[in-house]
Order: structure tokens, then C-alpha cells, then sequence
């Protein structure tokens, strides 16, 4: 024997204890399989020899798949390729696979097939378990509005396409970046603290931020971040809680506009039952004055006589003071009670009239600015467009402390999408007829703003004013269907936009 064909054998030898090697005729019947075939599949020999490939087939496969291969080996060619079996105990297995045509040496022509085969079961396995993990991993990423992984440090590793489409940077610019450099100011840090505050023994954490995007606007972002011992890393889970958050708003401004309804209609209540208790008894008051006068008018000539009737003058003066309080009282009681003696008037035309008054009550020292646009209409009561102007024009007055200033009256045609009532804190927008009146005094302060429409409260010394003027104004500007809005700065004046549906 010569050496080439002891290597020969000795490959041969080789090969057959490491590969798995069965022949088949022309029609893929098996005529011989190795002891490597029959320890794979689990059965012996007598059970394979007769029966064709199909005894072994998984189906994990479709038809095309076998199509090709015997399309390849009947062209005399070999095919290789990876096959999924099924053993005896019903597992599937997986053979790298060569198939040769085997030709007759007496003929020349094809008589034979051999498969050749090596387990790559477990190499298989590993793939579609690393092939399953990315898809799990996948499937989270993409399934959350942001996912990040970060190493120890608290760096990027990865972050997923969702999470650059949210922020507006790209993958490669955040990986540049440190999850500190996305935070809004005033959020910087926070994700920091939570990592280095993180028990590692608890599975996850989750809190609230707030975000930067590239464009510099702002979103809010919950976070959920996990730690993984065994890696020693995060992964960090977020969500757009934006929208979340402008409803929680809303729906605290609603409540807020609801509490200060009910507190409006509580203090309404008492103040009806107290005006008209009180005006009973200023009604006895007064009476009894009116007899006094009588009866001082019967004496003589007198100091005693003089002084009766100086104090019933007096009486006269304080219940006329007390009579108009009350009637502010009653007619804040009885907002939105009655609409029928409101009319549809010429703005213009009615203001003019108030300003030919209001020169009585506002000192020559003080400028009156007006630019009134003509042909404008609301529908009003004539008596309380005059109450309302003459209350605003008497606190633009006592804010420049009746010296030098300026107050302007100004009537537009305005048209915007977003505005809140400073009254009743409802979101108004639409086409609107305003009134301007705007003064350059010693303005309110920012904390008080918020409760200027409030009955009793006021911004006036004690005993200058009873705290009812805009509470009044607000509720009959209320009552036309209209609202207000209010803008003011310390040393800089007040201005009220009142708004009323064209």
C-alpha cells in the first residue's frame, strides 16, 4: 500500500468517526448510514436503511427549500447547505450538509448520492437565542418612547432610534453626549443623582425629569432605570409624559376655577343674607333720624338744637354711604340673576357720555387719553357699562394717588387663539371687542394680582375702599358673556382688557 493511500484510509477512518455519512440511491432511499448518523438521530441501523431522508424530516423547512437541493445534486453538482432533523425522540437537530453525486466507475453516470454531514445543533441554538434576544431587545427599545444603555460611569452605550427622533439628535451626536447634556435647565444632574442613589439590590427606580431637545424646546420624561449586576450596567426606559402633564394642568386649573366658584358663591350667599339684615336696620336708622330732625325743628333757638341737627346730618351722610355699600353688595348677589335690560350699544357712542362724567371725579392733573373706534357694538346694560367704567377710571384715579399721570381709554377689534380670564380663569379665545383702560400708577403687586376680583379684597388703605368695586365689575362683565384680563408691574401701572363678543 502506498503512502497516499494510507492517507487515504486513514481520512477516511477519520472522517467517519467525526461526521455523519449516509448513502442514498438515486430516488434518496438509504442504503448506509454511520454509527455518527445512528447516534444523532437515535435510531439504529435497521430502522434508517430502506427508508428515505423524509423518515428524518422535521418540516421545519418549506417545500422550495428541498426543491432547490435536488434541483442541484440531479444537475450533477453538490449542494451544501444547513438541515434542521428530527431525532427518535422528537428534538430537532441540526446538520451542516454536503451532498456529493457518486458516478459508477463502469458507466460514468450518476448512481449514488452521499451526505456528509457535522452537529451544529448547539452553534444553531446560540444564534437563535442571540437572534431572540435581539428581537426581545428590539421590541423594547422600539416599543418605549426612549431607551438608553449606559455603562457604570453613567455614559451612553446605545441609545434606540425612538429616542432620537423624540430629542431631534441623531445616534452618533448622543453618544458624543452625556445623559446630563439633555437635561433642561433645572433638571441637570437628575438623572446623576438617581444612579448614584440607586440601591443596585432593588431591580428599578423610577422618577420624573424634565428634557431638552436639540430645538431647545422642553418635554417631561419618566424614567425607569434597571441595573444589571452581571454586565454592570443601566438600562433606562422613558416615556413622553408631556401630554400627561398639561392635562394634570388643566384639570388643576379647572379645579382651582371650580373652588374659587364655589367660594364666590358662598361669600355671595352670606352677603346677600348680611346686606339686607344691614339695610333693615340702616332703614330703622335712618327713620328714627328723620324723627329726630322733627322733633329738633320744635325747640327753640339753641346750641343743643344746632347740634341735634349737625348730627343728623351727619347720620344722613354715613347712611348715604351705608345705602350705596349695600347696594354694591346686592348687586354683586345678583350676577347672572337677570340679562333683560341689556341692549346692543354703540361703544363709542356711550363712552363718550361716561368721559363728559368722569371730568367731575378725575382731577384737571390728570391726562385722559382716549382712542375710541367707531362702530362698535356689544350688548350690555347702559348702567353697568357705566358702572364698570367709572369703577376702573376711580382705581386708575387712586393709583396715581389723584396727582400728575396719565389714564387711556382705548377700544380695539382683536382676534387671538389663547388667552386666561384673570377673573375666572377660563380659557378664552375667539373674536372680541376690547376695552382697554390702562393707567401709569403705582401698579399691583404680583402676589395680590390673583385676588383683586375677590369680594372685600382690596389693594386701598383701610377705609378707602370696600373691597366690592371689582368683584362688581368682574361679575357684570361676566353677565355680558365677557371677560377680563389684567396686566400690571410695580412703578408701572395697571392695565384692564375687558372683552366682550362682538
Amino acid at each position: 500500500m502506498t503512502s497516499k493511500e494510507a492517507l487515504s484510509i486513514d481520512l477516511l477512518y477519520s472522517l467517519n468517526e467525526a461526521a455523519i455519512i449516509s448513502k442514498t440511491d438515486l430516488n434518496d432511499v438509504i442504503t448506509f448510514v454511520n454509527e455518527e448518523f445512528c447516534r444523532t438521530s437515535g435510531y439504529c441501523e435497521d430502522d434508517l436503511i430502506g427508508k428515505t431522508h423524509a423518515f428524518v424530516n422535521s418540516h421545519t423547512h418549506p417545500t422550495e427549500f428541498f426543491q432547490d437541493l435536488w434541483s442541484t445534486i440531479t444537475q450533477n453538482q453538490s449542494w451544501h447547505g444547513e438541515i434542521c432533523n428530527r431525532a427518535k425522540t422528537g428534538e430537532t437537530y441540526w446538520i451542516k450538509t454536503s451532498i456529493f453525486p457518486i458516478e459508477d466507475q463502469t458507466t460514468g453516470l450518476v448512481a449514488s448520492y452521499i451526505c456528509v454531514g457535522f452537529d451544529i445543533t448547539e452553534k444553531v441554538k446560540r444564534e437563535q437565542q442571540l437572534q431572540s434576544q435581539k428581537m426581545q431587545y428590539d421590541l423594547v427599545t422600539e416599543s418605549t418612547d426612549g431607551f438608553w444603555h449606559l455603562d457604570e460611569a453613567g455614559n451612553f452605550v446605545d441609545v434606540s432610534e425612538c429616542y432620537c427622533h423624540l430629542s431631534g439628535y441623531s445616534e452618533s451626536e448622543l453618544l458624543l453626549l452625556t445623559p446630563s447634556d439633555v437635561e433642561a435647565e433645572g433638571h441637570k444632574g437628575d438623572l446623576t443623582y438617581q444612579l448614584s442613589t440607586l440601591d443596585k439590590s432593588v431591580d428599578s427606580k423610577v422618577f420624573e425629569s424634565m428634557h431638552q431637545r436639540k430645538d431647545g424646546t422642553h418635554w417631561f420624561v419618566e424614567i425607569l432605570i434597571s441595573y444589571y449586576p452581571k454586565h454592570k450596567n443601566f438600562y433606562v426606559f422613558l416615556r413622553d409624559i408631556s401630554k400627561r402633564k398639561s392635562n394634570e394642568r388643566e384639570q388643576a386649573a379647572l379645579q382651582q376655577q371650580l373652588n374659587h366658584l364655589q367660594k364666590l358663591e358662598s361669600i355671595g350667599r352670606l352677603t346677600a343674607g348680611i346686606a339686607h339684615d344691614f339695610n333693615n336696620i340702616l332703614a330703622s336708622i335712618l327713620g328714627y333720624n328723620e324723627l329726630n330732625k322733627f322733633a329738633a325743628e320744635d325747640l327753640t333757638e339753641s346750641k343743643l338744637k344746632g347740634d341735634i341737627l349737625h348730627n343728623s346730618s351727619q347720620v344722613d351722610i354715613a347712611g348715604s354711604r351705608a345705602a350705596d355699600l349695600i347696594k354694591k353688595m346686592l348687586t354683586y348677589c345678583r350676577q347672572g340673576e337677570d340679562k333683560q335690560s341689556e341692549t346692543t350699544l354703540d361703544l363709542s357712542d356711550v363712552l363718550n357720555k361716561i368721559l363728559i362724567m368722569l371730568q367731575e371725579i378725575i382731577p384737571a392733573t390728570i391726562s385722559i387719553e382716549v382712542d375710541l373706534l367707531e362702530n362698535t357694538r356689544v350688548t350690555i346694560d347702559e348702567t353697568d357699562l357705566y358702572q364698570i367704567i367709572v369703577n376702573l377710571f376711580v382705581n386708575a384715579r387712586d393709583a396715581l394717588d389723584k396727582t400728575k399721570g396719565t389714564i387711556k381709554l382705548n377700544i380695539y377689534l382683536v382676534d387671538f387663539s389663547l388667552h386666561v380670564c384673570s377673573a375666572c380663569r377660563e380659557k378664552i379665545s375667539g373674536k372680541f371687542v376690547e376695552i382697554k383702560i390702562s393707567d401709569s400708577g403705582s401698579g399691583i403687586d404680583s402676589s395680590k394680582l390673583t385676588h383683586i376680583f375677590d369680594p372685600f379684597f382690596t389693594t386701598k388703605d383701610v377705609g378707602k375702599g370696600t373691597g366690592l368695586g371689582l368683584s362688581v365689575v368682574s361679575g357684570i362683565i361676566h353677565n355680558a358673556n365677557g371677560h377680563v384680563v389684567v396686566d400690571s408691574e410695580i412703578g408701572r401701572g395697571t392695565t384692564f382688557k375687558l372683552f366682550f363678543p362682538r
